[in-house]
């Protein structure tokens, strides 16, 4: 069994730009003083502990898991932020660390650093201020990313005097679309503007078009204007944007959404029985199934999809003898559970004969009573009984999806308006395979039907 005790150095910094050399040279002088097997280097590398918890930290959990072996003598981190931003965890880990007797070093040096203490009042009071201050950076973070953006389509970033200057690649282009936008007044012609140009683009216009940067102004606490941007629109061109077509945006993503959403099915090519791509098409506001291979004809709009499956669901669920299924999962069910418990009693039987023997015959305590043949064959018949309980368990599992099952059915012909056609379909269809005028459903629970038509002919609204 290991029984080294280390000195672990533990090393953090938020972003893969960072350098953690700073952290290394703050403990090299506590690394001079211990033999290179007492000492272990933890790096963890482009880890936020703003965003990221405990339970995400890799490293971290390494650290922890040493501690819990008892295998650390002192954790080394240049200070508190290191460790933890969170004071709840960073509280949680000061109550490992005193439970396992672990000593914690911080290697910062002066600016009113506060080393480590064993008052639980001062240590919480600490991680805290810690706490607020890792806030504090994420925040003033996010306020630099919004004024000096490491990338920003349709900008030129000058390192050197950290200026946003037009790419010329994208600045006529960005420049038609802000013009184009302030002439539409309806989302047909929003959504057939954003088609033809996201087409040349590949981005997000309506976030574009709702970032004041590209008006060279921060408006998240007043107006505050970005004198290091070059504007593509003035800022009052930017509020009459915002105020014109603020409704238009949201109806155009709303429906972006709606159509998100609706993909419920996942249909397959019946040529290379691959799944199909589901699509949108933004100008007609209809999503679609289709094939990413070479059979481009495969094609399906969801509308037609969903009332294909509808209109099986429905002759499904007319041709269901939901009696037939139930009862006979009942019967079978209650021939499983008896041969079961037959099964089981027996093994009761058995166990109870060898505890009396055991008992009766018992002589001296030995070490190696789990050599016994009576104990091993004890373990072995409770194993036995474990598997048969979980049988029986699985097996009525299975009997209540059934119900579940019957239960829907009922719903439907009750109130079909009321049930979810995702939750029938997946119940009754195993299968969904989409041809050129062709949509093939293979149906689950055939056994069950009664009567049921094989095939049907779908044309809009009607049904041959």
């Amino acid at each position: 069994m290991n029984t080294v005790k280390y000195h672990v150095f533990f090393r953090r910094v938020s972003t893969a730009g960072q350098d953690i050399a700073m952290q290394s040279s703050a403990d090299a002088p506590f690394r001079e003083k211990l033999l290179p097997e007492e000492i272990m280097i933890i790096d963890e590398y482009a880890i936020s502990a703003n965003k990221l918890s405990v339970h995400e930290r890799p490293e971290m959990q390494k650290v922890i898991s040493l501690i819990k072996q008892e295998r650390v003598h002192t954790l080394y981190a240049f200070d508190r932020t290191r460790l933890f931003r969170d004071s709840y965890e960073a509280q949680e880990f000061h109550d490992l660390r005193r439970k396992y007797n672990v000593n914690l070093m911080f290697t910062s040096v002066g600016n009113g650093h506060i080393q480590a203490t064993e008052d639980i009042f001062l240590e919480g009071i600490l991680n805290i201020f810690s706490d607020i201050e890792g806030k504090n950076i994420a925040r003033r973070t996010k306020e630099a990313l919004r004024r000096y953006p490491p990338k920003k389509i349709g900008y030129e970033k000058i390192k050197e005097t950290k200026h946003y200057c037009k790419d010329p690649q994208k600045k006529k282009m960005l420049e038609q679309y802000f013009s184009s936008l302030l002439e539409i007044s309806t989302i047909e012609e929003l959504t057939e503007l954003l088609s033809g140009f996201q087409k040349k683009l590949k981005l997000s216009l309506i976030d574009i078009a709702r970032d004041p940067f590209y008006a060279a102004y921060d408006l998240s606490k007043g107006e505050n204007r970005l004198h290091h941007v070059e504007p593509y629109i003035d800022l009052t061109t930017f509020n009459r944007i915002q105020e014109k077509f603020g409704t238009i945006f949201d109806s155009y993503l709303e429906r972006i959404g709606k159509l998100d959403a609706q993909n419920a099915y996942t249909p397959q090519c019946g040529y290379c029985r691959r799944p199909l791509h589901y699509r949108i098409d933004e100008i007609k506001n209809i999503g679609y199934y289709s094939c990413s291979r070479k059979h481009g004809k495969v094609f399906i709009t969801f509308t037609d999809l969903a009332k294909v499956i509808q209109l099986v669901l429905e002759e499904i669920i007319h041709h269901f003898d939901s009696k037939k299924l139930l009862n006979q999962s009942l019967l079978r069910f209650r021939e499983i559970r008896k041969k079961m418990e037959d099964e089981i009693d027996s093994i009761e039987t058995q166990l109870n004969e060898i505890m009396e023997n055991i008992i009766l015959n018992m002589d001296d305590y030995s070490n190696d009573w789990k050599k016994e043949p009576n104990y091993k064959r004890m373990a072995q018949l409770k194993h036995e009984k474990a598997f048969l309980l979980e049988e029986l368990s699985d097996k009525e599992h299975l009997l209540l999806e059934n119900k579940m099952v019957v239960e829907a059915v009922e719903d439907y012909l009750h109130s079909k308006s009321e049930v979810n056609p995702s939750l029938l379909f997946t119940m009754f269809v195993h299968k969904l395979i989409v041809y050129q005028n062709e949509v093939d459903i293979e149906v689950s629970m055939f056994d069950y039907l009664k009567d049921l038509k094989t095939d049907f002919i779908y044309k809009g609204e009607e049904i041959a």
